[in-house]
């Protein structure tokens, strides 16, 4: 899930309030991507509240077909405005993408690589975003039966080991560390 998610509060007064389709659909599914943005559905909706009532952004998106015939079923953009430090990358498969002189370094999470987590970092959260410009959001085991339960449509998920090792800054982001240091005159 890419998109609006940027892992802060999203401005409320630049959102769209209305999209129409470009291609014709019979159904839309739970989840779908529009430039910029995550869509979803009313049923994604309640899904997440019942886990973290009131933590994700969700505001009301009227839909029209290709024919400007109003979709019926409610929709949402969707903004996760949760991140923190949780990837162990010193555990992770992670190739650090060089840093310019106005950007630090940032740590490439590939869905193809291995992924592990802090168990102690993520207990209790069911979807957020990591803090270090990593892209993707995470959905904990608990949300994603529930989702495949629910068959909630279209997300892809690749399973992340979880290690009850704490996250630390200087074990896991020591090259954005660096960076700050050597920048912090700028």
């Amino acid at each position: 899930m890419y998109g609006l998610s940027a892992y802060r509060t999203a401005p409320v007064e630049r959102l769209p309030t209305q999209a129409r389709e470009t291609s014709k659909k019979k159904v839309y599914p739970d989840i779908f991507a529009m430039p910029g943005l995550n869509a979803v559905s009313e049923r994604f909706k309640t899904l997440v509240e019942s886990f973290e009532p009131g933590v994700h952004q969700f505001f009301p998106l009227t839909l029209y077909r290709k024919d400007g015939e109003l979709v019926e079923d409610r929709y949402y953009i969707f903004n996760c405005p949760i991140s923190f430090g949780c990837v162990l990358t010193n555990r992770s498969e992670v190739i650090w993408v060089e840093g310019t002189e106005l950007y630090p370094p940032r740590p490439d999470l590939s869905p193809a690589r291995k992924t592990v987590f802090s168990k102690p970092a993520i207990d209790g959260r069911h979807l957020w975003g990591e803090s270090f410009r990593m892209t993707g959001l995470f959905i904990s085991d608990e949300l994603h039966k529930a989702m495949k339960r629910e068959k909630i449509k279209y997300f892809t998920a690749e399973y992340c080991e979880e290690l009850d090792e704490p996250w630390t800054p200087e074990d896991n982001i020591q090259p954005i560390l660096d960076w700050e240091k050597a920048h912090s005159g700028n």
